[in-house]
């Protein structure tokens, strides 16, 4: 917690509203929200909801993310259609409001997937 709280002081926080642009390996691409508090993630997008955590260390961050759709026979970007993923990401703060991640889901290291997160709120 005293880590978090310096983090705060130095403007070096993760909370807050984020909208993220997305791709993946194959070739698809997508955009959604996300809320970080606290070390938890809360988002979706018009598919999808996600639910997970973060660590923040500096402006180096990790989160672990499951994806799950929402809506019967929706294709996530990496072509899987009705399943449930667990999303490994590993990112930074470029800027106050702004970050980087890449990833891949559990289970398929041959796909990737990058992120641009912009902070709203």
């Amino acid at each position: 917690m005293a880590q978090l709280f310096n983090q705060r002081e130095q403007g070096l926080t993760m909370d807050g509203l984020w909208t993220t642009e997305f791709g993946s390996s194959t070739g698809i691409f997508g955009g959604g929200v996300a809320v970080f508090r606290d070390g938890k993630i809360l988002g979706g997008d018009a598919t999808y909801y996600y639910i997970g955590e973060y660590t923040l260390t500096g402006n180096a961050f990790k989160a672990t993310l499951r994806i799950s759709p929402f809506i019967e026979g929706a294709e996530s970007v990496f072509k899987t259609v009705g399943r449930d993923l667990t999303l490994d990401l590993e990112g930074s703060l470029t800027s106050k409001d702004q970050a980087i991640a890449q990833g891949h889901p559990r289970g398929t290291p041959g796909l990737n997937f990058g992120a641009k997160l912009t902070r709203r709120a």
